[in-house]
């Protein structure tokens, strides 16, 4: 290996092209036919929408509106945004699951142009029996069943009872 270094740095061995070795036309015009059809693909599902990934819009059947409070000491809390009572709080450098998932949703508002305390997060049953985390501010989706059965559970024992859902919980 050193060798090999020793041979680049001295130029007996050249890594780039140059006059004397240029990079052969047929590989050249591979590369461009390449690049045009990956545009063309892209032009393509763009204007089309066929291969595009889209989350389908199902109705929801219960939702419960969540916040994160960060504090200064380092730990953090799930709040239900309507009463206020904490749902999880987790200590100075450790992190539970749903505190993660609503830290990365914060991240993803600030890095969209809005504030991180801009309106509470929805925890969301849809119909189709998926429990899901939605953003209203950046319409971000995260689906909670792709990180697992245990995952998932975190999740659904912050669901409000099935009683409170029957009472106006539902959107």
């Amino acid at each position: 290996m050193r060798a090999l270094a020793a041979a680049i740095r001295n130029g007996s061995i050249k890594i780039s092209p140059d006059s004397d070795k240029p990079i052969p036309r047929p590989i050249l015009m591979a590369a461009e036919a390449l690049a045009f059809a990956a545009l063309a693909a892209i032009a393509t599902g763009r204007t089309t929408g066929v291969g595009l990934a889209d989350t389908p819009d199902i109705a929801t059947l219960a939702h419960r509106d969540l916040q994160l409070a960060e504090h200064d000491d380092g730990s953090a809390a799930v709040i239900d945004a309507v009463s206020r009572a904490t749902l999880i709080e987790v200590g100075p450098g450790s992190g539970a699951f749903a505190v993660e998932v609503l830290r990365n949703l914060a991240r993803d508002r600030i890095r969209k142009g809005a504030a991180a305390e801009d309106g509470p997060y929805v925890l969301a049953l849809k119909a189709d029996g998926r429990l899901v985390v939605e953003d209203p501010q950046t319409r971000q989706q995260v689906e909670l069943r792709a990180f697992g059965k245990l995952q998932a559970e975190a999740f659904a024992g912050l669901m409000p009872a099935a009683d409170a859902a029957n009472k106006g919980g539902a959107k």
